[in-house]
């Protein structure tokens, strides 16, 4: 192997690995919810002139914003402010997009949650398997991550799994929209494929127990589109997007249109890039981009129901009984608190790691954006969690 990409490696490994200590962020345990927000505000931009954040954030009650606010930069050059219709790989987070246009084609009538894949997939290889067991991860099917370090024996793709920097970002440098015309990349169809390939891969009957799987929401999406007669980009902005006025919020991946979203936010690890894959030719588990101020009309829909009926939603809200009298508490897309006043659910993929958490109780929101593999970023999420759980958040 080339020693430059060796010691490019070793760099990377080297450079996720170091961290300085985050500054602290002071607050009295007197303070009101507005000396809060400031104090979070202002840590978060000092936080952005460290390098040590580049995103946005969105704190908000009824669905009104009592912080929205962005740090940082769009794009690798830094030329490029990060606004409040800057929109960002929302990774898995995108998943509760993906279990909402389920949701729509059961109001339509169009599916049952408990149908089998294979009256949509024909392929598909395992005939007891239900949509409702890939909503709730509990079909035992393996990550399709796995299936392809197994299948395609890519040492680039160990690399970037390992580093969380995206290989083809260091030696591809044209328009993302080009890639493919270069390079072969990941589709739903071979995500199929390789769940039949290595079917005897299955971890467990469907039902079981709880085990998270991304193949699960891919082929979810994959079933949109044999259902809907449409792609599933298509239907998410004909269907979410577009009603609900979310402007600056799609797919994108691999196969969007050249310059679709130009507000969309570029994935960093320093100052290289770190924004798409190979694999990225797929939805479902990921590819949804929202902006912060989107957030809020997303949040105000789930409130109102205006998509879906309560009815149905609240089967998106509740938890799974395993076949063996256990609770899992995935609902569809969504994270649940054993309380059952918390949902939320986290994202990583290439530069993005992202987190979103509603209390439909107190109709709390909060969402935390970032674009640039940021390795304080859990660290900050929860030092913000910590103040908000005070205040019911």
């Amino acid at each position: 192997m080339d020693k430059r990409i060796i010691a490019a490696v070793v760099l990377l490994l080297a450079f996720s690995c170091f961290k300085y200590p985050l500054p602290e962020l002071a607050i009295s345990s007197k303070a009101s919810l507005q000396e809060k927000l400031a104090a979070i505000d202002t840590w978060l931009g000092d936080l952005a002139d460290q390098r040590k954040f580049n995103g946005s954030i969105v704190i908000a009650r009824n669905s009104n914003p009592l912080l929205i606010n962005s740090y940082g930069y769009a794009d690798r050059n830094r030329s490029i402010p990060l606004t409040a219709k800057s929109c960002f790989r929302l990774a898995s987070v995108s998943k509760q997009f993906t279990a909402m246009a389920l949701m729509i084609l059961k109001e339509q009538g169009k599916l049952g949650f408990d149908d089998y894949v294979q009256t949509y997939l024909t392929d598909f290889p395992y005939p007891n398997v239900s949509i409702r067991h890939l909503l709730t991860h509990t079909s035992g099917i393996p990550d399709y991550e796995d299936l392809v370090l197994k299948h395609y024996l890519s040492f680039f793709t160990f690399l970037f799994f390992s580093t969380d920097q995206s290989m083809d970002n260091l030696f591809y440098t044209g328009d993302p929209s080009l890639f493919k015309d270069r390079y072969n990349i990941l589709t739903m169809k071979d995500v199929l494929s390789l769940v039949v390939k290595y079917q005897d891969q299955k971890k467990f009957q469907p039902g079981e127990k709880y085990s998270y799987s991304n193949t699960a929401y891919v082929l979810l999406a994959y079933i949109v589109e044999t259902v809907s007669g449409q792609t599933f980009e298509a239907f998410l902005d004909k269907n979410i997007f577009e009603p609900l006025g979310m402007e600056n919020s799609s797919i994108w991946n691999l196969l969007s249109i050249s310059n679709k979203l130009p507000n969309r936010v570029e994935g960093t690890y320093g100052n290289r890039l770190n924004d798409y894959t190979w694999l990225d030719g797929i939805a479902g588990d990921g590819a949804v981009f929202v902006s912060a101020e989107d957030f809020l009309k997303w949040d105000r829909a789930l409130t109102s129901h205006t998509l879906v009926s309560p009815a149905v939603f609240r089967e998106a809200t509740s938890p799974f009984i395993t076949t063996s009298g256990d609770t899992s508490y995935y609902g569809f897309g969504w994270r649940l608190s054993a309380k059952g006043d918390l949902m939320n659910h986290t994202g990583s993929w290439v530069g993005a790691l992202t987190y979103i958490s509603r209390r439909p109780a107190n109709r709390s929101l909060f969402v935390l954006l970032d674009s640039s593999t940021n390795k304080y970023y859990f660290e900050i999420r929860d030092r913000i969690i910590k103040v908000l759980d005070d205040e019911n958040f």
